[in-house]
C-alpha cells in the first residue's frame, strides 16, 4: 500500500514539473523590431523608407528547458513577458543613449556621405580613409566614430539587460549587436560604404 502511494506521489510531482516546464530563448524577432525602430529614429528616414532587416540572416538561439520551483511567477512571466510583447526600449538609459546618437548624426552624415566613414560588418563605424581631410577633420572624424561606437555598445548592453529581466528569455550584448548590425546596413543611405563579409568595402 505504501509502495503504491509513493509511486502515485512521484507521478504527481513529475506531472506538475512537466506542466511548468518553460523555454528559455533569445527573442530575435523582438530585438529585430526594436533595432529597426531605433536605427530609423537615430538616422531618420532620409531619402528612403527604412528597409527591414533579413530575418533569415541571424538564427535564433534554440530553446532550453527549465523546471521552476514555483508555478505562479513562472506562469506570469511566460504569459506577459517583462513588457508585454515588446522589449522595453524606453528606459532612461536607453533614451539618453539614443538622444546622444541622434545629436551626433548630422556630423557623422557628412563623413558617411564623403566615404571617409563606413559601416563595418559588425555594425560599428570604421574610418575608411582620411583622404581629403585637414588636421581638424581627421581629429573630428576619429572622435565621432569612437563616441558613436561606444554608445552603440552601451545600447546593446542595456537592451540585453532588459531582456534578461525576464527569466524566460536570455540575451547577450553580442547577440543584440548582430541583429542591430543588419538594421544599420539595411537602413544605410544610398552611396554609403558597407563592409562585406570578406572585409572589402562596397557602396550601397
Amino acid at each position: 500500500m505504501k509502495k503504491r502511494s509513493l509511486v502515485c506521489s512521484m507521478a504527481i510531482v513529475w506531472l506538475m514539473a512537466a506542466c511548468v516546464t518553460i523555454n528559455i530563448y533569445f527573442p530575435a524577432e523582438e530585438v529585430r523590431s526594436a533595432a529597426d525602430r531605433i536605427v530609423n529614429e537615430v538616422w531618420g528616414e532620409g531619402d528612403q523608407q527604412p528597409a527591414p532587416s533579413n530575418p533569415a540572416a541571424s538564427p535564433e538561439a534554440g530553446p532550453t528547458s527549465l523546471l521552476p520551483f514555483s508555478i505562479g511567477p513562472a506562469s506570469a512571466w511566460a504569459a506577459e513577458g517583462v513588457n508585454g510583447a515588446d522589449i522595453n526600449i524606453s528606459t532612461p538609459q536607453i533614451r539618453a543613449i539614443k538622444d546622444a546618437m541622434k545629436q551626433r548624426t548630422a556630423e557623422l552624415r557628412s563623413y558617411l556621405d564623403g566615404g571617409q566613414v563606413g559601416i563595418g560588418r559588425d555594425g560599428l563605424l570604421k574610418v575608411r580613409t582620411l583622404e581629403g581631410l585637414d588636421l581638424r577633420g581627421r581629429s573630428s572624424v576619429q572622435r565621432l566614430v569612437n563616441a558613436e561606437n561606444q554608445d552603440r555598445l552601451r545600447l546593446y548592453s542595456e537592451i540585453a539587460g532588459e531582456i534578461n529581466k525576464n527569466p524566460n528569455r536570455t540575451a547577450t550584448p553580442a547577440q543584440v549587436q548582430e541583429i542591430f548590425a543588419e538594421s544599420w546596413r539595411a537602413q544605410a543611405a544610398s552611396g554609403w560604404y558597407i563592409e562585406s563579409g570578406g572585409g572589402n568595402w562596397q557602396r550601397k
